[in-house]
């Protein structure tokens, strides 16, 4: 069974400067862009620093979104780049939210994982990258 309900938690791990988050259920556009103020207050700290970001989102509860509310994030996926997002991976997304955030992030290095563990080591593999 689907749930509509709105869940969500954001933790920074600076030292791999990496923003997790979890969300779930339908969100108003409102609603999403204090969810999104939320990662920007999270991520701060690396910004500041001039680090990049590299964001690990668990989709699992999540749902596709309406258009006011897609376009919010796809506004916010492409003003964070600005300032240092440089990978997201996904975990459990749904096929449909899958379709929608590619489309929302296009241009934008995402990869969609059905593991943390895996979409970790994806972000590790970025991160070495970046520091070399």
């Amino acid at each position: 069974m689907v749930t509509v309900a709105k869940s969500c938690s954001v933790a920074l791990v600076e030292e791999h400067c990496q923003c997790h988050f979890a969300i779930g259920g339908f969100w108003l556009h409102d609603d999403m862009r204090d969810f999104l103020d939320q990662l920007d207050q999270a991520c701060l700290p690396l910004v500041k620093a001039r680090k990049p970001i590299y964001v690990l989102g668990d989709f699992t509860d999540f749902v596709a979104q309406d258009r006011e509310t897609g376009d919010a994030i796809r506004d916010h996926l492409i003003n964070a780049q600005k300032f240092g997002l440089r990978r997201v991976a996904i975990v459990g997304a749904s096929s449909l939210v899958k379709l929608q955030y590619k489309r929302l992030s296009a241009g934008i290095k995402v990869e969609f994982f059905d593991s943390q563990s895996e979409a970790a080591m994806w972000l590790r593999a970025g991160e070495q990258r970046h520091s070399a």
